[in-house]
């Protein structure tokens, strides 16, 4: 019995917090520097690309050859953005302790988005595909919406009960100050 009084102690559950903040800070300081090497090779393939497509453009007659160029630019492109709204999860994950489902609604939105680009982009789609993407963007769409307003709802919450307790203090200050001026 005495083993799980250990683990129950204020102690050991302390200790047990202080050592996971120093993993994930560890964690932390470990993943910047990859995530900004990430984002800066995505950038470089971003002018490789537009390199290429311009070549392409130039030197070849057929728009068989920078038609590839500029679809291989498009994608990277959309992908970069993908990535910026990762990064920004992993970042408020890190800032934050937590994962905000309305910054992965964002990044779910944006991936869409770049799906649908792409595939009527390519001209390789189907109408059940532009249906099923549809759905799905409408449902994060009503999703995201329905966070929104709620936020706002707990922020209007909020702020009424903070001018309420403002009242009551205010209110109570001057009556103190009305009874000291009596005495």
């Amino acid at each position: 019995m005495r083993f799980f009084d250990y683990f129950s102690s204020p102690e050991f559950i302390c200790k047990a917090v202080d050592f996971y903040n120093k993993f994930v800070n560890f964690i932390a300081i470990f993943m910047i520097p990859i995530l900004m090497l990430t984002l800066l090779i995505a950038v470089g393939i971003i002018f490789y690309d537009l390199r290429l497509f311009v070549e392409y453009f130039l030197q070849y007659p057929s728009a068989q050859e920078y038609d590839k160029a500029f679809k291989l630019l498009v994608r990277n492109i959309l992908n970069f953005f993908v990535l910026i709204e990762l990064f920004k999860v992993f970042i408020d994950v890190l800032e934050y302790r937590r994962i905000r489902k309305r910054q992965i609604i964002e990044a779910g939105i944006v991936f869409v988005v770049r799906e649908i680009i792409l595939i009527v982009f390519e001209h390789r789609f189907t109408f059940t595909d532009l249906v099923g993407f549809g759905i799905l963007l409408f449902s994060l769409g009503i999703t995201y919406m329905l966070l929104e307003k709620s936020y706002l709802d707990y922020l209007r919450f909020e702020q009424r009960v903070i001018t309420e307790r403002e009242k009551k203090e205010r209110s109570g200050l001057i009556a103190q100050r009305k009874d000291e001026l009596k005495r």
